[in-house]
């Protein structure tokens, strides 16, 4: 089956272990409600990529076990115990390896809706992606 590559439209996130830097934990840092069958994202999750070494122009990317997550909302991804969420950021030289997705263009940053949490009134960034599927 060929690649296709879809236009996706939504919020970026970075996804990364609280406390010490390491591999991470084993599971994944979504909860079970935002994650349908094997791996599919729910209504909201648009993308979820675990980061690599050779993805690059993230400037605020923490180190050690991190995920991108594009979302359809300003919401953050609701994480396990244990993980925590950042608003992603990007320089010119944002590229996820093989160009499995790739920054079209940012459409500005909005607050966060997250009421009662660090996050609120923080902004995130609405961007336009192609995500090769």
């Amino acid at each position: 089956m060929a690649d296709t590559t879809r236009t996706v439209s939504g919020f970026a996130w970075l996804i990364s272990p609280l406390g010490a830097v390491h591999a991470g934990p084993a599971e994944e840092p979504l909860a079970p409600e935002e994650v349908v069958d094997a791996g599919q994202p729910g209504d909201d999750l648009l993308v979820m990529h675990r980061l690599t070494e050779r993805d690059r122009g993230i400037p605020n990317r923490p180190e050690g076990s991190a995920f991108l997550v594009i979302t359809g909302t300003t919401s953050p991804p609701i994480v396990r115990e244990g993980w925590r969420v950042l608003p992603a950021d990007f320089s010119s030289e944002f590229a996820v390896e093989g160009d499995a997705i790739r920054l079209r263009r940012g459409l500005g940053a909005i607050s966060v809706a997250a009421p009662g949490t660090a996050l609120e009134g923080q902004k995130v960034l609405e961007c336009e992606f192609d995500v090769r599927d």
